[in-house]
Parts: C-alpha cells; structure tokens; sequence
C-alpha cells in the first residue's frame, strides 16, 4: 500500500475519532453498534435525567419535547454529548408525532422510552370538583399520547436489535392500590390506569413483531427540588398533599437519578419471555 494511502487513511480515522467528521444520526447504530433510544418529555424531570444516563452509556439518544428552543437544560446536555439529538414533538399534536416518525423512517430505534405525561395541579382534579377541560388534557397527553407514539413508532422499533417499548405507569393508576376514595388527582390517576390497560394491549399485539412492551412505575420522584429546598420556602403545589407523609417518612421520595438508574436496571432485564407485569423501579410487581 502506497505510503500517501496509509497517511491518508490514517488522517480520516482519526478524524472519524475526534468528531471531525459529522456522523448523520438518522442513519441508525453508529459504527461502535451503539443502540438506540428516543424518549419523549426529555426537557426536564425524569426524561431529562434518561436522556443524560444513556447519553453517558453510549447510547445514540434521541430527545423529544414540544419546545426544544426553550429547553435549557436539554441543550446543555446535547452541547456535551455529540449523541444526543434533538427533535421537536408534541404527543398529543397527531400530525407531530407522525411527522417525526416519518423523518425517522429510516432510524431504527433499540428503545422506545414513553415517559412524557401530564400531571396537572391538584386543585383542578378534587372530587366533585373536577376541571372536566383539564381532564380532557390529561387523557390526551398520557392516555391517547402514549398510545400515539407507541402506533406511531412500532415499526421503528421492530427494525431494531432490542425491540422494546417502555411506558412509565404509576402507581396512582393502581386499581389494587385504591383503598379509599381519592379525592385528589383523580383524572391523573385515571388516565394512568387506561393507560396500564393500553400497555398490556400493546404486548399482546405487538409480540409477533416480537417487540417487548413495559410498564414500569417510577416511584414517587423530586423532579422539583423538594428534597433541596431551603428552609421556608415554599412547597410546589403538586406536593403540598402529600408532603405530611413525606416527612414522616411514609412515602418515600426518590432524587431522579436514583429512580433513572433502578428502572434502567429493570429496561435492561426485559426481554420477549418476560411476563407482563406492572413493574415497580425496584423490580417488585405492583397490583393492577
């Protein structure tokens, strides 16, 4: 081999090594055959956290919001990480997310992480008085949503080497769990529950593609800085409820890192002979 064709070989590798060379992310695994992952609701919370965790594993991460200019944080991340990438999409805006499927036509994807969801303020969803427009909200974000991008995306991820989809549960949509009348978040909590039924309908029907669907409950996680809050500052509202048990101690509030890395373990452990369970981040079953 002429000595021009070895130096000239060896300048593009290692411009291949140094970033010289823009890799396209649209064109699936990478050349290490990194997997990889699009998560939607990664602006902030527990999707923020997945996008850093995996970005830091290798993984070719794909990071969904619907105001990706205004996600700070997120931009921060992806600054730091050349596998990460950015893309605009609001779930429950149908011609959104089919639009982003359509340029991801290409682009298998390992792991289809459903973590965007919206909680909304506790005033709004007591028992009887129910803001019947914010209900509405919350089914079409974390019921129809979900169920959208899943549709959406399975071909997606029957391409791919992995082949799951992850949909966070919670907990609070546990029909086994309800031991008294709740009279707070009551429409979350139901938009949950339809959306464990969606998630067990979608292992059924996905299995001969030989795609495996998981629901896992995060726990109860500080995505607002309520474990860091200084003396007399105010708690957010969505924990005003249940901030009396927190500090007894009988409900345990977990930091985002902690709950990502658990329920890694768990996305990692799934595979086509796992039952389909309700999975708690700690791998216990919870009650349907």
């Amino acid at each position: 081999m002429p000595h021009f064709y070895r130096a000239g070989l060896l300048w593009l590798t290692l411009l291949l090594l140094l970033g010289g060379i823009p890799v396209n992310p649209a064109l699936g695994e990478d050349s290490s055959g990194a997997p990889s992952v699009l998560i939607t609701g990664s602006n902030r919370g527990i999707g923020l956290e997945f996008v850093r965790q995996y970005a830091e594993e290798g993984w070719q991460v794909i990071a969904t919001c619907r105001s990706p200019a205004k996600a700070d944080a997120l931009q921060a991340i992806a600054g730091q990480h050349a596998n990460v990438r950015i893309e605009a999409m609001d779930i429950a805006d149908a011609d959104s997310v089919s639009d982003l499927a359509e340029r991801l036509q290409d682009q298998p994807v390992d792991l289809l992480l459903n973590n965007a969801a919206y909680l909304g303020q506790p005033g709004e969803q007591q028992f009887p008085d129910i803001d019947f427009e914010v209900f509405e909200r919350i089914l079409a974000v974390n019921t129809m949503g979900t169920t959208r991008v899943s549709v959406a995306f399975r071909e997606h991820v029957a391409a791919s080497q992995q082949k799951k989809i992850v949909i966070l549960g919670s907990a609070a949509g546990s029909i086994g769990q309800v031991s008294a009348a709740p009279n707070t978040y009551l429409p979350y909590r139901a938009s949950k529950a339809g959306l464990h039924l969606i998630a067990r309908n979608l292992s059924l029907a996905l299995a001969e593609q030989g795609i495996t669907v998981g629901l896992i409950n995060p726990g109860l996680v500080d995505t607002r800085g309520v474990l860091d809050r200084k003396p007399g500052e105010p708690v957010p509202e969505e924990f005003v409820p249940i901030m009396p048990l927190i500090e007894k101690g009988l409900i345990e509030l977990q930091r985002p890192a902690d709950s990502v890395r658990d329920m890694r373990l768990q996305i990692a452990r799934m595979s086509p002979e796992s039952p389909g369970l309700f999975m708690n981040y700690d791998g216990r079953e919870v009650p349907w």
